[in-house]
């Protein structure tokens, strides 16, 4: 059984989906307690239990052909693989958040995987598994969360000591009421770098709506 905090049916605001109508399976439970976390109620709720087979009928019942498992951290649960190939075989698409502090070697390589780098100010409980680094796949992307220049510094260092500054899949996001989106485009500009900004389509639909969007 995983333990499920929600299922919805939204419009996906990040990373490679943005913009499409996805299910959204988000998981109970994460052990990386990040200081600006924005879905403390998935950490903190005890989840329903649900099998692989209930979540696939329900996401055939959304009737949306791209499915994105987030958390929390859904790498906790023990058969999240499972489930991700149950979904594959059942034609859909799937993409997976995670913190990225787990190797994410046992996930499909069909599904694509939005994996975080954690920064100094999110004063994350568990570091990055840079192993990850050696696992991605083409359609996989690398999401960095900046709340200050100190940040913004450390990850460019980042990517140069790992070659990710040559990776046009890197994302740079700003967390939002901390670090102003225009502010980290004027760096991106001035330092020309190749990643991406991302700015989280959802919280500019509904910005007063806090969790099931």
């Amino acid at each position: 059984m995983l333990e499920v905090c929600e299922i919805f049916r939204s419009i996906s605001g990040e990373a490679d989906w943005q913009g499409y109508v996805c299910t959204f399976i988000r998981f109970s439970g994460c052990d990386v307690d990040c200081a600006w976390c924005d879905t403390v109620y998935a950490r903190e709720e005890k989840g329903k239990p649900c099998s692989v087979e209930e979540l696939v009928s329900i996401c055939h019942a959304n009737r949306s052909e791209r499915v994105i498992l987030t958390g929390g951290e859904p790498l906790l649960q023990a058969e999240l693989p499972q489930l991700c190939l149950e979904l594959l075989k059942n034609e859909f698409r799937v993409q997976l958040e995670t913190s990225g502090t787990r190797l994410v070697n046992e996930v499909p390589k069909e599904v694509q995987k939005v994996i975080d780098i954690k920064p100094p100010s999110a004063r994350a409980k568990r570091g990055f598994h840079w192993g990850n680094l050696d696992l991605l796949e083409p359609q996989d992307e690398i999401k960095i969360v900046l709340a200050e220049r100190a940040d913004y510094d450390w990850a460019l260092r980042i990517m140069q000591k790992t070659g990710l500054e040559r990776n046009p899949r890197v994302l740079l996001s700003p967390v939002a009421g901390s670090l102003e989106p225009a502010v980290l485009a004027e760096w991106m500009i001035q330092d020309n770098l190749i990643c991406k900004l991302q700015v989280q389509l959802h919280r500019i639909i509904w910005p007063e709506v806090e969790r099931g969007k």
